[in-house]
């Protein structure tokens, strides 16, 4: 049996995606933060209408099926906001993890950011970082956040 294909594409601002993807983000990222859906939902809606060329949501379909999310955002992380822009929100459905996709999205935020003339991205995680690292970034810290401890990481485009 083979794998669906994987195609990487933007986020379109209001469609049946956006809400999914604001549903997974809300749910993996932020809700223990005190994070309400509508802002998940917000924050997606700023990125998609914005116009900003840096900014993108970009979602992965298997298949016929949406899968994932990766973003790049100027800012993420508060205490190293001096630092921009990020890699941010890489969230893969369950079902679909294992198959290639978080690295798919990886690799178009990267070329993204590429074709915007960013020349370093960042990251932090909390437990991926096995899988940033097979991409080629670099940990560069540990701090705590929101009592989480959190790996810094950045590649060199």
């Amino acid at each position: 049996m083979t794998s669906p294909q994987i195609v990487i594409s933007p986020l379109a601002a209001g469609s049946p995606e956006h809400e999914v993807c604001a549903v997974w983000r809300h749910e993996a990222f932020l809700k223990e933060d005190g994070y309400a859906l509508a802002d998940s939902y917000g924050q997606l809606q700023k990125i998609t209408t914005a116009g900003d060329a840096l900014e993108v949501a970009l979602i992965a379909r298997a298949g016929s099926e949406l899968a994932g999310i990766c973003l790049l955002v100027r800012e993420e992380l508060e205490p190293a906001h001096d630092l921009t822009p990020w890699l941010a929100s890489l969230y893969v459905a369950p079902e679909f993890r294992r198959q290639g996709i978080a690295t798919a999205l990886i690799r178009s935020i990267e070329d993204h950011a590429r074709r915007q003339g960013v020349e370093r991205l960042h990251l932090y995680t909390v437990d991926a970082e096995a899988l940033y690292l097979k991409c080629g970034w670099v940990l560069r810290d540990t701090v705590t956040s929101h009592g989480y401890e959190l790996k810094l990481m950045d590649k060199n485009l």
